[in-house]
């Protein structure tokens, strides 16, 4: 079943191509729904496809030696996953799982590729989503060398957080405390302990699926050891 162009249009990676292309790609292009825990991309495999979410969540996850989950990035509306696979046409180095009910498009590996080759904007925004990528496993592998559970929490919250238009610092649609623990390699009940700490200083409080970071210093603070209470 072919998708609407209208969803194709919604992403930055199809918005330099002519209508008439998009139409085209459409017709190649399909519309994927899955539910929590789902996973939607397995490790080890060559890529068939790139996977561009509509609404919903996903996260990037390996196994280390012991068994043990270990998240890698998250995956918001209007990104796309599996690119390195795709542009590398080598297997997947980890597997991406739902983490709520989610919607998604896939579009053919040799589709993206044949893109990638002929249309400069898209293999830019491509390569930008390759440098991002690594930029961000170096930053979480640094955040990982932090002595203290406390610290790690703190680093995570930051990297997960945006400034809206009116000034306030928020991190939409908060992960679990078991999702923020695969990613810094904690228990789940480390990362509770520690919001309940947050909680009781102010520092931090929920709004629906929401976080309001109500002190970004002090998160800062906390990170970078200058403050361990």
């Amino acid at each position: 079943m072919s998708v609407d162009p209208l969803l194709l249009k919604q992403f930055d990676l199809f918005k330099p191509l002519p209508a008439e292309v998009i139409r085209q790609l459409s017709q190649y292009a399909q519309l994927v729904e899955v539910p929590r825990r789902k996973v939607v991309m397995e490790k080890n495999q060559l890529a068939h496809s790139l996977g561009l979410l509509l609404d919903g969540r996903l996260q990037g996850v390996d196994i280390t030696l012991d068994g043990r989950e270990a998240g890698l990035y998250f995956v918001e509306p209007n990104d796309f996953f599996g690119e390195l696979a795709v542009v590398d046409q080598l297997p997947t180095h980890e597997m991406v799982i739902s983490l709520v009910p989610s919607r998604f498009i896939t579009v053919p590996a040799k589709i993206i590729l044949q893109l990638v080759n002929e249309v400069p904007q898209v293999a830019a925004l491509i390569n930008a989503r390759l440098a991002k990528r690594l930029r961000e496993a170096l930053t979480q592998r640094t955040l990982l060398t932090m002595p203290s559970p406390l610290q790690r929490v703190c680093a995570q919250l930051i990297r997960l957080t945006i400034k809206t238009p009116a000034g306030e610092q928020l991190i939409v649609l908060a992960p679990t405390h078991q999702e923020i623990a695969i990613m810094i390699n904690v228990t789940r009940e480390t990362v509770t302990r520690v919001f309940q700490k947050l909680q009781t200083h102010g520092v931090i409080v929920r709004n629906g699926n929401n976080l309001e970071i109500k002190d970004i210093n002090y998160l800062s603070h906390v990170a970078s050891g200058e403050q361990t209470e």
